[in-house]
């Protein structure tokens, strides 16, 4: 008898099934069921009995359709669902008939979503506006003909010519904007003085024609942590109730020789345990169970070996890519253990922030230094890029107030940066108030100088000019003595020699974007200049860039500050706080010459904005003015108390005689 040759596909396949099957029997977590042909994977539920409650769906009985419901009472259709990249993609709301109003418009003002369930909206999305207010002109959104949203009403075929007539007429034009890497990441508001209506459009191409587009809106969920318990009865046999890293809450931890598998939502058996595992069980397999342990060791083997090799081409290219970034040199590389231990394994307690590009660790390294840790986002490429093109960008550059990179690790799925930690937080949490100490005038001025000195070096000194494309004040950090840190340098581009801009799509934050940029897609150092006078009207005011709680005509801080100066009323959006009960001529003349330099920075054609080196020389001259004045008070009041000490003495001496 011939002896055949098994088929190793079909053997990994059989025994890959019987493995499954095996851990689902001893699953603690339950799947939910199909609700119609869509597959609902863990830790997605659709009934307090499976899945996870936090990520909660509702399927339709009657229908058999699955529903994203969401916050204020709208809910999505999902169309797909990508359980290995912790994604799905819903419909984006209906209209109205016979008018440009979407229906989550005046249920609840378009899409919300909780920051304290694991949603968000990726920045894969690209956002169209429709049937917007005739103010949003003066902001950055692209409100003239060349906008993009045009191509998807009059050639997508997915709008009908009347409503798409609507959509565009000359009193509500449209306009467009890029969601991702924004705090519009858990909402896209819809409002009456606002735009009423969007659609969104996937993987956004401009190469290919608007009837190829995708329509739908990804929604990313971040992975499962253990189960809540109060008691030992809410867990399963392979995992105890404990005290978690955050004080107060208890968690369902795996036990000795189990790991938490996020993907099943369950504590699994280490592999390293595998041999001890019991004899009733060996005796149950027996000896089939022991050919098909060998044949999946040898598998497991193979693809342990192919996925080590990738992992290392792809360190590789990452590395070649920071090279080509940095003349051939390379930031210091750290080890993903390295990474690992001064995080404490990336910790959730050790998180600073959150944002479109992915999350930010505080971490300590063995010698004591403490860092921060920058990721990219989770299946994101473009974050993943973002975060290589600031390793590269952070290795060219050498300034006392831009944040000094460290080193990066590139072994991991996903990039790591390594940064010096800044201890006071953003420049934004001061101005709004969430920090107890108050930066009074000659502060600030110091501030606004380091990061223009900062961003002079960026466009000036560098060995190839860098445009920064997010100036903003989120991305100014302080340090224990309130000096200012330019950071997050994800989005920058290098000028290139002989070209007096950069063509590229228009990326940034709605407030502080430069409106020419954005209109002509050509970025320059003005662009910066532009972004950064918002941050001074920042300094002077205390006020947010964009705020949709002042009136409907001043929700963008540029236009609401240029009307009340163009009133002669500059003093009513001053900080109240910044002035005493009698004020010095001569800080309110340095605040009228900021706001000028501020306004100035602001002006609609780029060419008439003045360079960062020009804003650093008149900074400098405001604060030697100020200085000059305090030094020429200070003075004056020595004088005046000599003078009373001095006749206050001759009065003494003629009473003695007396």
């Amino acid at each position: 008898m011939k002896t055949s040759i098994l088929n190793p596909k079909l053997v990994f396949l059989y025994w890959s099934t019987f493995f499954l099957f095996v851990n689902h029997l001893c699953c603690s977590q339950i799947t939910c069921p199909n609700c119609g042909s869509m597959q609902v994977p863990y830790p997605l539920s659709t009934s307090p009995n499976c899945g996870n409650p936090e990520y909660s769906l509702r399927c339709d009985s009657h229908t058999q359709k699955l529903y994203f419901d969401t916050l204020n009472g709208s809910s999505y259709l999902v169309l797909k669902i990508q359980a290995s990249m912790h994604r799905m993609v819903v419909k984006t709301s209906p209209w109205i008939p016979g008018t440009c109003v979407t229906q989550d418009m005046p249920i609840s003002e378009g899409l919300w979503l909780s920051q304290t369930l694991p949603f968000n909206v990726t920045s894969s999305n690209t956002v169209f506006f429709f049937n917007c207010s005739p103010r949003l002109l003066v902001s950055p959104l692209n409100c003239s003909s060349a906008s993009l949203c045009h191509q998807y009403l009059e050639q997508s075929g997915r709008v009908d010519p009347n409503r798409a007539r609507q959509c565009v007429n000359e009193v509500q034009p449209c306009c467009s904007f890029l969601a991702g890497g924004m705090p519009s990441a858990y909402k896209i508001r819809l409002h009456a003085s606002g735009c009423r209506a969007f659609r969104s459009i996937l993987h956004l191409d401009t190469g290919k024609p608007a009837s190829e587009w995708e329509e739908g809106l990804e929604i990313q969920w971040a992975p499962p942590s253990e189960p809540l318990c109060r008691t030992q009865l809410d867990c399963s046999r392979t995992s105890t109730c404990s005290s978690s890293t955050k004080p107060g809450v208890s968690r369902c931890l795996c036990i000795k020789g189990y790991y938490w598998d996020q993907a099943l939502g369950t504590c699994s058996r280490e592999v390293k345990n595998r041999s001890t595992a019991s004899l009733g069980l060996k005796v149950a397999t027996g000896i089939c169970s022991s050919f098909f342990l060998v044949i999946t060791a040898t598998v497991i083997a193979l693809r342990n070996f192919k996925r080590v090799s990738n992992q290392a081409k792809l360190a590789k290219s990452r590395e070649d890519m920071l090279k080509a970034s940095n003349g051939g040199k390379s930031s210091r590389i750290f080890s993903l253990k390295e990474v690992k231990k001064a995080t404490c394994g990336f910790c959730k307690d050790r998180i600073l922030g959150i944002g479109g590009f992915g999350e930010v660790y505080k971490g300590e390294l063995h010698d004591g230094t403490v860092v921060a840790v920058k990721s990219a986002k989770v299946g994101n490429i473009k974050s993943t890029n973002q975060v290589l093109n600031e390793v590269g960008i952070l290795s060219q550059v050498n300034h006392k107030h831009l944040v000094r990179l460290l080193g990066c690790c590139i072994e991991a799925e996903l990039p790591l940066m390594i940064y010096e930690y800044i201890p006071n937080g953003t420049l934004h949490d001061h101005l709004q108030r969430k920090f107890s100490s108050f930066l009074n005038w000659k502060t600030r001025l110091k501030i606004s100088l380091q990061t223009a000195e900062a961003l002079s070096y960026l466009h000036s000194s560098a060995y190839t000019p860098i445009y920064h494309r997010d100036v903003k004040s989120t991305n100014i950090l302080l340090d224990e003595n309130m000096n200012a840190k330019v950071a997050d340098f994800g989005l920058s581009r290098l000028a290139v020699p002989g070209l007096s801009h950069v063509s590229t799509c228009a990326q940034g934050t709605l407030g502080y974007l430069d409106p020419e940029y954005y209109r002509n897609y050509q970025l320059t150092d003005k662009s910066d200049v532009y972004s950064y006078g918002v941050v001074l009207l920042e300094l002077l005011t205390s006020q947010k860039a964009i705020d949709f709680t002042r009136d409907q005509d001043d929700v963008n801080l540029a236009v609401y500050v240029n009307r009340l100066v163009s009133s002669d009323a500059m003093m009513e959006v001053i900080d109240s706080k910044l002035l005493d009960n009698e004020p010095y001529t001569t800080t309110l003349t340095s605040m009228k010459l900021f706001a000028d330099l501020a306004l100035a920075c602001l002006r609609e054609k780029k060419t008439e904005r003045p360079s960062m080196k020009d804003v650093v020389e008149e900074l400098q001259s405001i604060i030697t003015m100020l200085n000059q004045d305090n030094v020429s008070s200070d003075l004056a009041a020595k004088v005046v108390v000599n003078t009373q000490i001095t006749k206050a003495s001759e009065c003494s001496q003629s009473i003695i005689i007396i």
